[in-house]
């Protein structure tokens, strides 16, 4: 069609249309440009570059060709558990009917901080789909954000403590929360340097010990580090083993030689601000939210088109260990 052609057509719609079938036609347009973005572009690229050579399931590699989806995607046959599987099995898209720009959009409203329902209602789907669609997500963001950065120079550091809580679980005879340290509270490691980048763990609960703290830092915080931290019992044994240099704030002092702990207190700050948002969230997927937390910490600019693309690619082609399957029989997945 020539362009003259088409340009007059498009102008004929647009002039006879309502403002709200322009919309309509807006948001189709959209659409179809994600999932044109998803099969020329992002799927592409995750099969150009997929590993045929071994069986996801079992690892095997006697493996053979065997046809093709309805997506045109090659498919693979194992010959030792005779499962089949193509460059999408383990991605979200491979466990779902559902075409790739609601995905989109779902991802987009999960990063906007929207609601179950509100995140439902924008991609229409149930709200248990739109909880099940969250966890699958989380989980990705978790393995994608589990590896922190190296810290430098300055280093602050401290525990944020958050109440364990399972909702949707009936526990008898519960006990009432209790004031500072107890097994009640999950700790939240927190370190922070001087040029802003950080390591957020979530460990164990109640007193944390100086192992659980080496074996986050050890490949974390280098000996040439100085850290500024407050004089819990664990660290004089962390600092040793670390071999770094310690300033050591003492209880009941805000400061020491100038320094303070207002840098790794505002990080506790911004983890609460957040958390708040989710409040009922399960001790199971603590870790999960952290990973959204870290995630959007390291794609600040994530509202724009061109990152959120990307961010976009990255988590369709990651794998994803859960499946539907995984949350339908369980009567205690109520929690967000």
């Amino acid at each position: 069609m020539e362009d003259k052609m088409f340009n007059d057509i498009i102008d004929s719609i647009i002039n006879n249309a309502s403002d709200d079938e322009i919309e309509i036609i807006r948001e189709k347009l959209n659409n179809h440009l994600i999932n044109h973005i998803y099969d020329t572009n992002i799927h592409e690229e995750l099969s150009n570059n997929y590993d045929s050579s071994f069986c996801p399931h079992c690892q095997n590699k006697h493996i053979i060709k065997y046809g093709k989806d309805n997506k045109g995607n090659q498919r693979y046959l194992c010959k030792e558990c005779l499962k089949t599987f193509s460059s999408i099995t383990g991605s979200l898209l491979s466990y779902t009917k559902k075409q790739p720009y609601q995905w989109f959009e779902y991802i987009q409203s999960l990063f906007n901080g929207d609601t179950l329902a509100r995140s439902a209602a924008i991609v229409g789907i149930s709200e248990q789909t739109s909880l099940v669609w969250r966890h699958k997500i989380l989980s990705i963001l978790a393995t994608l954000t589990d590896d922190d950065p190296v810290l430098s120079d300055t280093v602050y550091l401290d525990e944020k403590l958050n109440v364990v809580s399972h909702p949707g679980k009936h526990i008898e005879n519960k006990e009432k929360v209790k004031r500072g340290m107890s097994h009640q509270k999950r700790n939240i490691v927190c370190a922070i340097d001087q040029h802003n980048n950080k390591v957020i763990q979530v460990s164990e609960t109640g007193r944390i010990h100086s192992k659980e703290l080496y074996k986050i830092y050890k490949d974390k915080i280098p000996s040439t580090c100085q850290v500024v931290s407050d004089s819990l019992r664990s660290y004089h044994k962390l600092m040793k083993d670390l071999k770094v240099k310690w300033v050591k704030i003492p209880s009941g002092k805000k400061e020491k030689d100038g320094y303070t702990l207002k840098k790794i207190n505002d990080l506790h700050s911004s983890i609460d601000l957040f958390l708040y948002k989710y409040r009922g969230i399960s001790d199971k997927y603590l870790r999960n939210y952290i990973g959204l937390y870290k995630y959007k910490d390291q794609h600040n600019k994530y509202y724009q088109k061109k990152i959120f693309l990307h961010i976009f690619k990255e988590i369709v082609n990651s794998l994803c260990a859960l499946r539907f399957s995984d949350f339908k029989y369980d009567s205690k997945f109520f929690a967000i």
